[in-house]
């Protein structure tokens, strides 16, 4: 699309096509957040253009979509009772950024999985921040903005119990 800017001066591909440089972007579900399965939507496409310019060799789009039906197929649409019994069920922000998250609502989560990237504001090119599960359990909660703060809750990791009777040790 050949699209005119209202206001062109303010706007970072003004500045890269100046440069001569090309200047390719998409919007992929909008609100200033993303999923995992949409990331690796964009991871292809990033994957696609890149081998199509001749940057990376090809990869298989059968290991992609590969990749993609594996993380579907491990969502559960049954009902679960969850717990959430101490702090550790929760991943909070201890830096400012842009939040990748690693994992979707529903996945299962292992004790020391990276379950979210925070990729910092001010510097481009720094790599970004993982934050690990401390427990295993189910992603029941994750953070919408992309955009966090010191002390935001990423996401929330809850056990899978077969009552929701907590022992009254």
């Amino acid at each position: 699309m050949m699209m005119f800017e209202l206001d062109a001066e303010a706007l970072y591909d003004t500045a890269v096509e100046r440069q001569g440089k090309i200047f390719v972007t998409t919007e992929l579900g909008g609100g200033g957040s993303t999923t995992p399965e949409r990331q690796a939507i964009a991871d292809r496409g990033v994957d696609n253009f890149l081998t199509f310019s001749g940057v990376l060799r090809t990869r298989s789009r059968a290991d992609l979509e590969e990749e993609l039906e594996g993380q579907r197929a491990s969502q559960t649409a049954s009902p679960l009772l969850i717990d959430m019994p101490d702090a550790s069920c929760y991943v909070q922000s201890e830096h400012e950024g842009l939040l990748e998250l690693c994992v979707a609502l529903g996945e299962q989560v292992v004790a020391g999985q990276c379950v979210a990237r925070v990729y910092p504001l001010g510097r481009a090119g720094q790599p970004a921040v993982e934050y690990r599960a401390e427990r295993e359990g189910v992603l029941v909660a994750r953070r919408f903005p992309a955009q966090v703060a010191l002390g935001d809750t990423l996401a929330v990791i809850a056990e899978v119990v077969d009552n929701l009777a907590r022992d009254a040790t």
